[in-house]
């Protein structure tokens, strides 16, 4: 049988996945390698790569992540790729000549698509068709709509115009030898309104003997199944869909098949398929060799010839070397600030709208369980705000479910214990061992710089295992915290907790494995950080459901609204490193010597969060944004002591490891100041 196909199309940029919109507006999504590694693992019917990056120089440097590759090239991170990667792989973008065609075939891909060089040099894509086989040259066509309402071909990444329409470039790729059309149409891109009418009706009035790939603008089963139901298409892709959800290309194609479409099937329960990372031994020595040994990291590597002024939004605080991957509009705006005004800008209707999507979620799941949805509550003001919009606004009866990290505050404590009694619900708390978590407290600062690695992933692990065993289909979250600070996610996405997000994002790629056999820790001492196998998953239909994308997301209201109607108590002293009285009081650790070290490793911290949220919202004004950063990035937390304490280390041994994950392309070290970094102040006014 001739299956026709589902492509995940991944598009790079400076070394990273980006979500793209209309061409021009990109999102950072993350790392390509366990993106790549987790579509192959899902048998996907072919993975299409596309490297849209200005420069021919890749820099995804991160120092505290698993999936470090610094500065590299294209064609060295194809080898990485070709390591794990067993779909067929398509590769494109930036390439100019013969050498450069050569380099992706030598280095692990399947087969190249070309654009630009179909019309700047069509004699070398003749003889790459006569050389490679015409199945292994695919000619690209991204189109936009004219003003005489035909369909033009574009070129440089949609950039610049040829003049020539869908039908005359069709005529012009396919006179030149190429096996295989990839059509995208520029105006949908991002969209989510479904592939292109045009585009469609242009192919079926033609009789292609090559197969034709459709791409941009889909992310529904009824927008795929209209591409998969087109005789004259072979294969329908598309980009962001992929990056939304659990499971996002076996729910697919499992719908599609039970749709009655003519597509492969897929596995999820490989046994020779490992869904965690493989850890290195050796690389893994390395990592921890800084916490066995009394040496200092190399300052002469921080002389200031890396260092680099930032590129800084126009509006809010943060900068182009972010904690969370920065992008920025053709205007200067962050695309944290663009996502923002997004959501400022929708009206009552609109969440009147996103409600009844909500809903009807909402009741695919209802009475499937003994509990409606599970909460996963820290017993912070977001978790009452979560619970309470659960219950009293979508009638639903939760069942709350806590990661305790050994790290509360006093009222936060209180906080929580009072969440059972005020929303008279069930709550499980989970609550690892305590030398355990001392453990990983240790280890994680060491090969990471970040102590806090277990809450992160402990909270995003605890929640899907209980769903799991309890074979509860839906989970809430508040707002999504990339979306929210870095605009990852558009307000049109709705995306959703998932495995991709919670190892890279949150865990930054180390997961459970990376811990066992050291300092004497066994893999039964993890159980609380192992995540539900897929196949667990893909039973129960888990959807994890960001709350901030379905309706209107204040905190600073919602912080109201709970002390008010709960008795929900804030800090009673103002915390170190931010003016807010709210946040983080589940966590002890989080405000305080957790968010000095994302300042030591990128220069910056909660206060700019905070000051960058608030600007947004019109609470605060930059420049008075600017003076709280100043006065508070920098501190360093009193609570410190009490985490030394906790693990056995001196003040000294945390400052030297410390240093290791200074980023040199924002610190300089001089005998003479110490450390030192560009200030904010110097674009004080943008």
């Amino acid at each position: 049988m001739n299956y026709k196909r589902l492509i995940p199309v991944l598009l790079l940029q400076n070394g990273l996945l980006v979500r793209s919109q209309l061409f021009r507006y990109h999102q950072c999504i993350g790392d390509p390698i366990p993106t790549i590694k987790r579509l192959g693992d899902w048998s996907v019917d072919e993975i299409i790569l596309l490297n849209i990056s200005p420069d021919k120089l890749l820099d995804s440097r991160r120092d505290d992540k698993w999936h470090n590759l610094g500065k590299t090239t294209f064609a060295e991170l194809l080898v990485h790729v070709s390591k794990f990667c067993f779909a067929p792989l398509t590769v494109g973008g930036g390439l100019r000549n013969a050498e450069d065609i050569a380099n992706i075939f030598r280095n692990g891909a399947d087969k190249c698509t070309l654009n630009t060089l179909l019309f700047a040099d069509p004699d070398l894509v003749k003889d790459s068709s006569s050389r490679y086989g015409a199945q292994a040259i695919v000619g690209s066509l991204d189109v936009s709509t004219g003003e005489d309402g035909q369909l033009y071909v574009f070129t440089e990444s949609g950039r610049k115009p040829t003049d020539l329409t869908l039908d005359q470039a069709i005529d012009h790729a396919c006179s030149l030898g190429i096996g295989e059309l990839l059509i995208s149409s520029i105006d949908r891109d991002g969209s989510g309104q479904g592939y292109d009418e045009k585009v469609i009706a242009c192919l079926n009035r033609r009789d292609l003997r090559i197969p034709v790939i459709v791409n941009s603008g889909c992310n529904t089963i009824s927008q795929f199944k209209d591409g998969l139901c087109s005789s004259c298409i072979s294969a329908v892709a598309a980009s962001n869909v992929f990056y939304f959800s659990e499971l996002s290309y076996p729910t697919i194609k499992k719908k599609l098949l039970a749709e009655g479409m003519n597509v492969r099937s897929f596995e999820l329960d490989k046994s020779y398929v490992r869904r965690e990372p493989v850890y290195d031994v050796l690389r893994k020595e390395s990592l921890m060799a800084k916490g066995f040994t009394s040496e200092h990291v190399d300052k002469s590597l921080y002389n200031g010839s890396s260092l680099k002024t930032p590129r800084y939004c126009r509006r809010c605080l943060y900068s182009s070397l972010s904690a969370t991957p920065m992008q920025f509009d053709e205007t200067g705006l962050c695309m944290g600030c663009v996502t923002s005004d997004a959501k400022l800008s929708l009206s009552k209707e609109d969440y009147q709208t996103r409600k009844v999507q909500l809903l009807n979620i909402v009741n695919e799941g209802r009475g499937k369980a003994d509990y409606d949805c599970i909460v996963s509550v820290s017993g912070g003001k977001d978790s009452y705000y979560q619970t309470h919009y659960v219950i009293h606004e979508l009638g639903l009866k939760p069942l709350l479910v806590t990661y305790n990290g050994n790290n509360y505050s006093d009222v936060g404590w209180k906080n929580l214990m009072r969440m059972r009694e005020v929303f008279d619900c069930d709550h499980v708390i989970i609550s690892p061992s305590i030398n355990t978590l001392k453990k990983l407290n240790k280890i994680a600062f060491i090969v990471m710089g970040d102590m806090n690695w277990h809450a992160h992933v402990g909270i995003f692990t605890t929640a899907p295992r209980v769903a799991v065993q309890q074979k509860i289909p839906l989970i809430f979250w508040g707002e999504h915290g990339y979306a929210d600070l870095c605009g990852q996610f558009g307000m049109q996405d709705f995306p959703e907790m998932n495995y991709r997000e919670r190892t890279e994002h949150a865990g930054r790629g180390f997961d459970w494995p990376f811990f066992v056999g050291i300092d004497e820790i066994k893999e039964e001492d993890l159980n609380p950080w192992k995540y539900p196998a897929d196949n667990e998953l893909l039973e129960v239909g888990l959807r994890q459901i960001y709350l901030g994308h379905f309706i209107p997301w204040e905190s600073n209201d919602h912080l109201q609204l709970v002390v008010e109607r709960y008795g929900f108590e804030v800090s009673t002293e103002p915390f170190e490193r931010t003016y807010r009285v709210g946040s983080n009081l589940d966590d002890i650790h989080e405000n305080g010597v957790h968010d000095y070290l994302k300042y030591i490793k990128f220069g910056y911290g909660r206060c700019t969060d905070h000051a960058s949220k608030d600007i947004r919202a019109g609470k605060l004004n930059r420049d008075c944004g600017i003076d709280l950063v100043k006065s508070m990035d920098h501190v360093k937390p009193k609570d410190l002591l009490r985490w030394l304490d906790y693990v056995d280390m001196c003040e000294c041994e945390f400052d030297r490891i410390s240093d290791y994950f200074r980023d040199p392309r924002v610190w300089k070290w001089s005998k003479e100041s110490g450390w030192s970094k560009v200030d904010i102040d110097i674009v004080r006014h943008g």
